[in-house]
């Protein structure tokens, strides 16, 4: 029974390392780097057998000299070369990446949705995924959920570009100090991608900036419930208690 249950957590974190290529493909830096590091910080904390340990590791090596060789990457963060099987050096690394280059990232992803926007003027399929789009975040506002997670079919590229766009603008809309228009952007985003826990820490700081420490606590328990390992998650938690005077 043990053993099950190492396999499965194996398993999990195979899961998160195939949505990091997925994101990566599709040049979503940031969230690449979300859930590569959740990857590390569970494959550091997840006890296992050895010939699983032996497959991520070296799953975990390929990633990483794809992610150090690709454009955006480059774009964003310069030429870095990674270690094989140094993942405490490399999940502290990550962290300093995700923590300082956020604002970066931010503005590169909005030069890369004028590009797209651009692309659509010349590509017939471009615009037709743009046309697509529009259609489902304007179900999104009318709050027509269900309608607009039938059209989204379980597409992982317009799953990609729509939590992009509205995590985006929820990061915006937070740093300008709107944060009940932050808030709302961060929903809409778990329309499209309800296991996301990076979303609920998003929502989890937008009402803490309001000093709101109880629905703080309520929603980062919902991302903590989606995954237990959550490092930023559970220091976000700790933080709230200790600063918001919440039991939870």
């Amino acid at each position: 029974m043990d053993d099950a249950i190492k396999r499965e957590e194996a398993g999990e974190i195979a899961r998160k390392l195939s949505e990091c290529r997925n994101q990566l493909q599709h040049g979503n830096i940031f969230s690449c780097l979300a859930r590569f590091r959740e990857v590390l910080e569970k494959m550091l904390s997840t006890k296992m057998l050895a010939s699983d340990e032996k497959e991520l590791k070296n799953d975990i090596n390929i990633f990483q000299k794809d992610l150090s060789n690709s454009r955006i990457f480059r774009d964003v963060y310069g030429p870095v070369a990674f270690h094989d099987n140094d993942f405490t050096t490399l999940l502290d690394f990550l962290k300093q990446l995700i923590r300082i280059k956020e604002e970066e990232t931010i503005e590169l992803m909005e030069r890369n949705e004028t590009k797209k926007v651009d692309n659509r003027q010349t590509s017939p399929q471009a615009a037709e995924v743009h046309n697509l789009l529009q259609q489902i975040k304007i179900l999104i506002k009318k709050g027509d959920y269900a309608i607009a997670q039938e059209t989204i079919a379980g597409d992982e590229e317009i799953i990609a570009l729509l939590v992009e766009e509205y995590n985006v603008s929820g990061i915006r809309y937070r740093r300008e100090g709107r944060f009940d228009e932050a808030v709302s952007e961060f929903k809409k985003a778990l329309v499209v991608q309800p296991r996301d826990e990076g979303l609920y820490y998003n929502i989890a700081r937008a009402h803490i900036a309001k000093k709101e420490w109880k629905a703080a606590a309520e929603v980062i328990g919902e991302g903590l419930k989606i995954n237990p390992h959550f490092g930023e998650g559970i220091t976000l938690l700790k933080y709230i208690r200790e600063n918001g005077g919440i039991d939870v």
